[in-house]
């Protein structure tokens, strides 16, 4: 049975988008705690051809993660379930494909040099997330890379975000680890920092 703060968390983003969107601004973050967002991206894209497609999942209003992958060339899909953020990406970025939808039932077809759960994946449960890792790594394309951020250890944190109940899951190390594993995938970073990040082999020609 989930937890009502989980269930909440798409209606607390649209409730509170503009709030959000002020909050997390349009710059992103370095050198603040364990998140230098900038060094993150640079390993997440580092090696990729030009005009590598990205998935970014739970993309909320487009910045500034999915902005700076599209300042660097690479063309982003972004996926969000809060109709606001969507609408605010898709004014200020219109050359992103921003897509209304839940990440856990309709995940665009296709294969992604880069799919990217920052700050999203998390807010599932761990049961949801035990589901959704292996569709999100059969995105992955050959070269490229998935990248999420996680808890620490399995279980649940409600936090608190402008008065209200903020939900947090996450699995265990090693489970993230075997998920990813038997998905193909190689472990590039296992959660240091709070950041997954793995790589699919370049499967070499016959």
């Amino acid at each position: 049975m989930s937890h009502p703060a989980a269930d909440r968390i798409i209606g607390l983003y649209q409730d509170r988008a503009a709030d959000w969107i002020r909050d997390r601004g349009a710059a992103l973050r370095q050198h603040e705690g364990d998140w230098d967002e900038v060094a993150w991206l640079d390993r997440f894209c580092e090696g990729w051809p030009p005009g590598a497609p990205v998935l970014d999942v739970g993309c909320g209003s487009g910045w500034p993660m999915g902005a700076a992958l599209l300042a660097r060339g690479f063309p982003v899909t972004g996926l969000d379930a809060a109709p606001d953020l969507i609408a605010h990406a898709r004014a200020t970025l219109p050359c992103g494909d921003w897509r209304l939808d839940d990440m856990r039932d309709n995940l665009p077809d296709g294969a992604f040099h880069g799919v990217l759960a920052w700050h999203s994946l998390f807010h599932l449960t761990p049961e949801a997330q035990t589901l959704l890792l292996p569709a999100l790594a059969a995105r992955v394309a050959d070269g490229g890379r998935l990248m999420f951020t996680a808890g620490p250890a399995h279980g649940e944190a409600i936090g608190e975000w402008r008065g209200e109940p903020l939900y947090h899951g996450s699995l265990a190390p090693e489970a993230y680890r075997r998920l990813l594993v038997e998905a193909g995938l190689t472990v590039e970073n296992g959660g240091d920092q709070g950041v997954w990040l793995a790589r699919r082999a370049i499967l070499s020609a016959k």
